[in-house]
């Protein structure tokens, strides 16, 4: 804190003393420079003029006032004018006027007095003047007589801070104007408009740079459709980064040459209907596609009404045909490489109602214009989208439509997390099932939703070509940011498909040899079959047996119809059967009153009426129970569990309450008690009756955690952050569900103990398990610690869903279907990490060879006009070496990580040969610079040079 404090003040006497200037030693002092080194104290000329010569224009002056304290100063107030146009030197032809230009700096807002040049150039023609602040790095905010400047340092900021920290332009500008003076009492020139229309210029311009178009003779009116965006050069572009004879590769390699895209849409990046009529710079030329035709073919194709044929329902297809009111786009929908998540090219759109086919089907072939390359599409709601594409392709025009050989390689499958939605029949939708798609996840997508989301509250309030243009930037930057990773990206990707594929194959094999090799032969076979033709059986489904309650109930009836028929007469109208599943029934009731209340005097009323109906159920039939178990009465009686019939109400206030009353069901009596030969039947029926309780209960537990993990999905997607209401619905609807889930995994375990005494070495126990708390988790990986590869999926996922074990002998044939299944889903695991690893390294390959071609293109283009002035002639081919030196350095970065790894375990691929001896990146070292090498500040001159400043040149 104290120095801090001192900071403040200055390490010359000035406030009891003359101070001499630091440079002249001749006139007081009473100026510093908060920017320079050392903030010496200077006279008024001298600090000028020190400035003026080393063009440090817009440092901040602060000046000694008699009071005792440092004030703001300019150097315009000090007498300093600025001349352009000759970086510093005299001019020979200043103009006669000056003009004051406000200068929007990272360091504050700035007034400076500048004199412009008349000279002639090498035409014979003036400089105009905003060219002339161009050329001293300042953004003019008009071409004609420039007052307000931006310089290329805040823009690029800006740029950036807009991309990592989501920072919009207001809190920018405001936080330069705290900057510059942050006493509310000061009139600071506001220049939020100009700056803003010169930032969506400056992102345009930048695009157009990088994009290679000021090198293109012909100018920007020969730009293609997405010819701004940034590739990825791990996909395959043909005549970039594919053998030439890609095309006609075999089978077994021709799969790498795969295109892997990913579909979605994002209901948060929406644009409110501000009545706005505004012009986009750059209409289509980077990720959006181009909006006249988008727009024309939307409304040709009207409302949306193919129905949904799959299991499940889609909101995609449910609200399609929603509109926002106030809105004009409710979102935007996007195309990305599902390998890498980079966006592509013309790949997004906006979406005037719901998730529409027509606006997904649009963007889709806008980015597949002129794809001769096999595709994979992947799109969480595949199943139904894709069965009429190829026909609504036709509603396109011409242009867009894809080559017969391309529709005939299209496949379809719909993203890991969203697949376990889809209920059964959809293994052929599976990125874990399909053949040749390696280890493709498809919600990369989601990973970029949420690092665009955040811009989303700023975007909505532009206008729409305004939003287009910070979106299709921020999707620039983003694209480049995951390219500049692929380096510890791809190693890691490689090494864990390495280890992995061998732990599954090893796995695989292991598990293959216990089984027959004809019983193999078969189920290959069968496998096969269903790849060529989804129609036939599902080798990846589990099987289920139709084994619940109620037929357990309807099996229990008719052996009792039949022991009737045959004179064995029951003990009570109500037959044994009957019996049990009502004292099951009573017993899941006395579950449902024993849930904690939520209500307040209304619930807990309607509770205690509940109460005492379950308490006269249970003694009607107790009734019963005293006929089909006469020695459980004297039980009731000597433990006082239960109220006798004629004192009901006198019960209800002094016993045991209903829900806790014992039912001694025979699972719940003693060994001795339960072995009597009259309670053999009861205690047989019990157990079949048990087993079917575990079965559904089981279901249940699943069914209930699928609803929870879709109402969790939902929410994520469409409710956080849409308003309170609607977010204590959804935590209302959770509750429920939940409430329903604990109560399932209640009564599985209630039917795992009454089975554990009544079959306690039963077969059933090797299909069921005791049920921890933890084991009630999934389908999907909860712990977000632990990937994917090293998941352990929860017991309950991989016990049957039922079984046939009321018998005393294993259902052989079950017992095998279940480990086909498991054999298929096991082969199914080694192949795609097979696959994946071969992928990867085709990968790598794609991207030193892509980085290399496109070196070599930007080298071409340093010298592709040679109509333009010298100076401009040099500024192309340095900016185009530069490019070319990033995209080298980016290969040989990449090669230097891979190619070690790739030598240590075994022979090099061909196309590494070429950097075999390209060293492994190590640890930066720290340099040590000479001492007679270190810049003194020497004051005690006065006359340095430097004024103890370094710059990165020197």
């Amino acid at each position: 804190l104290d120095e801090l404090l001192r900071y403040e003040g200055a390490e010359e006497p000035l406030d009891n003393e003359i101070v001499f200037c630091n440079h002249c030693k001749v006139h007081s002092g009473s100026f510093r420079c908060k920017d320079c080194r050392g903030r010496h104290i200077y006279c008024g000329p001298c600090i000028k003029e020190r400035h003026g010569d080393r063009g440090l224009i817009l440092h901040r002056i602060e000046e000694w006032l008699p009071s005792g304290r440092f004030a703001r100063r300019s150097l315009r107030e000090l007498g300093m004018i600025v001349q352009l146009g000759h970086r510093g030197a005299r001019c020979a032809h200043p103009s006669s006027g000056t003009r004051c230009i406000v200068v929007g700096d990272i360091t504050g807002v700035h007034e400076v007095e500048v004199s412009w040049c008349e000279c002639l150039d090498e035409h014979g023609s003036f400089t105009h003047q905003y060219i002339q602040l161009l050329r001293e790095g300042w953004f003019p905010a008009t071409t004609s007589r420039p007052a307000t400047v931006f310089t290329f340092d805040l823009l690029a900021k800006f740029q950036e801070l807009n991309f990592q920290a989501k920072t919009n332009l207001h809190d920018y500008w405001k936080t330069i104007l705290r900057f510059t003076n942050n006493t509310g009492f000061d009139n600071l020139p506001d220049r939020y408009r100009q700056l803003s229309h010169c930032m969506r210029l400056y992102r345009y311009l930048v695009m157009l740079k990088r994009g290679g178009r000021g090198h293109d003779p012909s100018g920007l009116a020969s730009i293609e459709n997405g010819a701004l965006a940034v590739e990825c050069p791990a996909c395959p572009h043909p005549g970039k980064n594919l053998p030439d004879n890609w095309d006609t590769a075999a089978a077994e390699q021709r799969w790498l040459y795969t295109q892997y895209l990913m579909l979605d849409a994002n209901f948060r990046v929406k644009c409110k209907d501000r009545g706005f009529d505004d012009v986009e710079l750059g209409n289509g030329q980077s990720y959006f596609v181009e909006e006249a035709p988008y727009r024309a073919h939307v409304e040709k194709c009207g409302k949306q009404t193919e129905e949904n044929r799959c299991t499940a329902e889609h909101n995609a297809i449910v609200k399609a045909n929603i509109h926002k009111e106030g809105y004009v786009a409710s979102g935007v929908v996007a195309v990305l490489c599902a390998r890498h998540a980079l966006i592509r090219r013309n790949g997004a759109g906006d979406m005037q109602f719901g998730e529409r086919y027509a606006n997904t089907d649009f963007v889709l072939f806008s980015t597949l214009l002129g794809s001769t390359l096999p595709l994979l599409l992947s799109y969480d709601i595949a199943c139904q989208w894709s069965r009429n594409l190829f026909t609504r392709m036709h509603e396109l025009p011409e242009s867009m439509h894809l080559d017969s050989n391309v529709v005939a390689e299209t496949r379809f499958v719909i993203p890991k997390k969203h697949y376990r939605v889809h209920g059964p029949n959809h293994s052929h939708f599976s990125l874990n099932y399909q053949e040749h798609v390696g280890r493709t996840y498809g919600e990369g997508i989601e990973a970029q939703w949420s690092h665009l989301n955040p811009i989303a509250l700023s975007t909505r309030e532009m206008n729409p070509g305004a939003r287009h243009e910070v979106l299709n930037d921020n999707w620039g930057a983003w694209n480049w940011q995951k390219i500049v990773s692929f380096g510890s990206d791809f190693l890691r990707a490689l090494q864990q498909a390495r280890e992995t594929s061998k732990v599954q194959m090893r796995n695989f094999t292991q598990y293959t040899k216990t089984f027959k090799p004809e019983v193999i032969e078969q189920w290959e076979r069968r496998i096969h079959e269903w790849e060529q033709d989804p129609s036939k059986p599902d080798p990846y489904e589990e099987v289920t047996v139709p084994l619940s309650m109620k037929r357990t109930k309807l099996e229990l009836s008719l052996e009792e119809e039949e022991e009737h028929m045959k004179g064995a007469l029951p003990a009570h109208e109500v037959t044994p059967s009957v019996f049990l599943q009502l004292g099951i029934e009573l017993e899941e009731q006395q579950r449902i009153l024993r849930s904690p209340d939520n209500g307040g005097d209304a619930t807990a009323a309607e509770k205690q009426e509940k109460r005492v109906a379950l308490l006269r159920r249970i003694e009607l039939w107790q009734i019963v129970q005293d006929f089909h178990m006469p020695m459980v009465a004297p039980l009731r009686q000597s433990l006082s569990t239960s109220p006798t019939p004629s004192s009901t109400m006198e019960a209800t206030t002094i016993r045991v309450k209903a829900e806790h009353i014992k039912l001694w069901l025979p699972s719940y009596l003693p060994s001795p008690l339960r072995e009597q030969p009259s309670l053999a039947g009861l205690t047989r029926k019990e157990a079949r009756l048990r087993l079917a309780q575990l079965s559904d209960s089981l279901e249940d537990i699943r069914r209930f955690l699928r609803v929870l993990t879709g109402i969790t999905e939902f929410k994520r997607l469409n409710v956080v952050g849409s308003g309170q209401r609607a977010g204590t619905r959804i935590r209302s609807l959770y509750g429920r569900f939940q409430v329903k889930l604990d109560r399932a995994a209640e009564r599985y375990r209630a039917a795992y103990t009454a089975l554990s005494a009544l079959d306690p070495e039963g077969e059933w126990m090797a299909r069921f398990k005791t049920l921890q708390k933890e084991d009630i988790r999934g389908p999907a990986r909860d712990n977000t610690d632990s990937s994917e590869g090293r998941h352990q999926t929860s017991w309950i996922w991989l016990s049957p869903g039922a079984m046939r074990a009321a018998t005393n002998s294993t259902d052989s044939e079950e017992f095998v279907e279940n480990m086909r299944v498991e054999w298929a889903r096991s082969r199914a695991r080694a192949r795609r990490w097979a696959e994946e690893e071969k992928l990867v390294l085709e990968e790598m390959r794609r991207v030193l060879a892509y980085l290399e071609w496109k070196a070599a293109w930007w080298r071409r283009q340093g010298a592709s006009r040679q109509d333009v002035t010298l100076a401009l002639r040099r500024g192309l081919r340095a900016y185009a070496e530069k490019q070319a030196g990033v995209l080298d350095g980016l290969r040989l970065h990449f090669a230097s990580v891979w190619v070690p790894y790739l030598r240590d375990i075994g022979e090099l691929p061909e196309w590494a040969r070429a950097y075999q001896h390209v060293k492994a990146p190590g640890r930066r070292r720290k340099t040590t610079i000479p001492t007679t090498l270190i810049v003194h500040d020497n004051t005690s001159e006065g006359d340095s040079d430097t004024d103890g400043e370094v710059s990165a040149d020197e």
